[in-house]
C-alpha cells in the first residue's frame, strides 16, 4: 500500500487568511453602521411625517362641525352654530392635545363654557412630539378659512406641515 501526500494549508496560512479577512472586515462593518443609523433617522423622521399628516387630518375633519375653534392665544374661529362642540388646541408636554367642550345654544355661553369650563368632555392626545402649533383665520371674502401649522421634532429629525382648510366643506 502506498501513502498519498497529503495537501492542506500550513497554520501559517490560515492566520495570514483569517488577517486579510479582517482587514477587509473593518471598513464594511463601519459601512453597516452607517446604514443603520441612516435608516433609524429617515424612520424616525418617516414617522413624524406621518404623525404630522395624522394631526392636521385630525384637525380638518373636527372642525367642520365646530362651533368654536380655540388655541392657546384665544378664539380663532366660530364656523358653526351651538350645540356643536367647541374644540380647544393646547401643547402639554410635547403632545399636541384636544379638548372638547359641549357648548349651549347661547354663543356668549358657549364662550364662557369654554374658556371657564373645569373640566372637558373628552380629551385627546393627537399628536406626540409637538415643538410649535398655531391655528389661523386668514381674511377672506367668502367661506371662512383655517390655517393649522404644525412643527415636530424627535432624535435630530424635524417635520413642518400645514394645511388651510375651508370651514363649513369636506377636508
Amino acid at each position: 500500500m502506498r501513502l498519498r501526500a497529503q495537501r492542506g494549508l500550513t497554520l501559517a496560512e490560515l492566520l495570514l487568511a483569517l488577517a486579510i479577512t479582517a482587514v477587509m472586515m473593518v471598513p464594511l462593518a463601519a459601512m453597516f453602521q452607517t446604514a443603520a443609523n441612516s435608516s433609524v433617522a429617515v424612520r424616525g423622521a418617516l414617522d413624524l411625517n406621518s404623525d404630522a399628516r395624522f394631526a392636521l387630518d385630525r384637525i380638518a375633519m373636527r372642525v367642520q362641525t365646530a362651533s368654536m375653534i380655540n388655541d392657546s392665544k384665544g378664539t380663532v374661529l366660530q364656523p358653526g352654530s351651538a350645540p356643536a362642540p367647541a374644540l380647544k388646541y393646547a401643547i402639554v408636554d410635547g403632545n399636541l392635545v384636544e379638548s372638547e367642550y359641549a357648548t349651549s345654544t347661547s354663543t356668549i355661553l358657549s364662550i364662557i363654557t369654554v374658556i371657564l369650563a373645569p373640566a372637558p368632555r373628552r380629551v385627546s392626545i393627537i399628536a406626540a412630539n409637538v415643538t410649535d402649533f398655531q391655528l389661523s383665520a386668514p381674511a377672506t371674502n367668502s367661506q371662512p378659512l383655517l390655517k393649522i401649522a404644525l412643527t415636530l421634532a424627535a432624535n435630530g429629525s424635524e417635520v413642518n406641515a400645514s394645511r388651510t382648510i375651508r370651514v363649513g366643506s369636506a377636508p
